[in-house]
């Protein structure tokens, strides 16, 4: 049994990027707790890019800035660039991080801008820059300038001055290797597995985003099927070739890797930046009989989680996070006592009862899959419909057919639009 002593030990580690040295110690101790509490852990090693920051340095006005102010983001590039505050650099205040990326594609298409500057309140906070086509798999170009976040603070300190000298030294390593970690709970019906994960990976100190699902991962217990525990590398980073779809790269290659092995898969469930009062449940349409007792439930899909990636491996999924914690990738996000004791006690055993009542009943409703469908026909086009009208047949015949269609790029865009 683990104690909070093993918890606040992953929660000290500091920043963790994938293909890092800081991964290589955080693995080697998830192992070792996985090893007290399963029956048989396999570590997969897969290929990474590893960003990191050797050195980054701003002076405004000649007088260099504090290094408390400011962070470079990943995937800045090393850059040496001086000029006019308000003609060769660019500032943008922003109210969500997701919104970086779209303000990096004005400042590309600016042939004065030098850098991007944004700033969103007074923490400092990451998040991946990318080049456009945003939300491809395929390979992308490099970064070509870099991206500085300023706390809210001193933000206006910056704009204010006259000049700006930066410099940023950063490294990137193509061939870095992540870690996929896997546990496996044994059963007594080997026809039908489970699988639990969550992510190692994260910025700064990354408690509730991801450290408290690693926590709360370890406190599966063993069922009637076999139940896998993982633990991801490259949620948050390290996809090669800077694909603009930078986030769940490690579930993306092991579900990829283990197709034929998740034939026996009935449900994924997946944590993800927890935090207790901002928690949501995500489910797959289809999964409300085990979700209906959970508040702040709804059926949908999120693909900013790796539990997507079990989806589009047809996989059904109850994806379990925290989208507007206050302190998303943030330094602010450090332990927290009332989150260890939820993710130590509280969450496991939801999740714990969710498997063992997924053992007693059909996994998938097929009316509420019909009834999530149809109520979208108003607002999708003709094509859709007829296709969604071919499935709604497929699955009144055979409800595994589902599995399939969750594979199918259309139906994912039918259902974002829903959202």
């Amino acid at each position: 049994m683990l104690n909070k002593n093993d918890i606040y030990s992953l929660a000290n580690y500091g920043e963790v990027v994938a293909g890092s040295d800081d991964e290589k110690r955080i693995s080697h101790k998830i192992i070792s707790l996985m090893e007290e509490i399963v029956d048989e852990v396999r570590v997969e090693e897969i290929r990474v890019m590893n960003w990191k920051i050797r050195d980054g340095k701003i002076s405004l006005d000649g007088k260099e800035a504090e290094k408390c102010s400011y962070v470079i983001l990943p995937y800045s590039p090393s850059y040496h660039e001086e000029g006019l505050v308000n003609k060769d650099f660019m500032f943008e205040e922003v109210s969500t991080l997701s919104q970086i990326p779209f303000v990096y594609e004005r400042c590309l298409k600016n042939e004065n801008c030098k850098a991007l500057f944004v700033t969103l309140d007074e923490r400092l906070r990451k998040f991946v820059i990318k080049t456009p086509p945003l939300l491809q798999r395929g390979p992308s170009m490099p970064p070509p300038k870099p991206v500085v976040y300023v706390k809210r603070n001193f933000f206006d300190m910056f704009r204010r001055s006259s000049r700006l000298c930066l410099d940023v030294d950063t490294t990137f390593t193509p061939y870095s290797t992540g870690t996929i970690i896997e546990g496996i709970l044994n059963g007594q019906d080997d026809h039908k597995a489970f699988y639990i994960s969550a992510h190692h990976d994260h910025w700064f100190h990354g408690f509730r985003d991801n450290m408290s699902s690693i926590a709360a991962l370890l406190g599966v217990k063993r069922g009637k099927y076999e139940r896998h525990l993982l633990s991801f590398t490259a949620e948050e980073s390290g996809s090669p070739h800077f694909s603009s779809w930078s986030w769940s790269y490690g579930s993306h290659v092991f579900t990829k890797m283990r197709e034929s092995e998740l034939e026996r898969a009935v449900l994924n469930i997946n944590l993800d930046n927890i935090d207790i009062g901002t928690l949501e449940t995500i489910y797959t349409p289809g999964l409300s009989l085990l979700t209906k007792s959970i508040e702040n439930s709804k059926p949908g899909f999120d693909p900013y989680n790796d539990g997507y990636s079990f989806v589009k491996a047809g996989i059904p999924s109850i994806m379990i996070e925290s989208r507007n914690n206050p302190v998303y990738h943030s330094e602010d996000d450090v332990l927290n006592e009332g989150i260890l004791s939820y993710v130590t006690e509280s969450l496991p055993s939801l999740i714990n009862r969710m498997l063992n009542n997924a053992e007693d009943v059909n996994t998938l409703d097929r009316d509420e899959i019909s009834n999530f469908i149809k109520d979208t026909y108003t607002y999708i086009n003709t094509e859709m419909k007829s296709y969604l009208t071919n499935f709604l047949r497929a699955i009144e015949s055979n409800i595994k057919r589902f599995q399939g269609y969750l594979k199918d790029d259309r139906y994912h865009i039918f259902s974002s639009r829903k959202r």
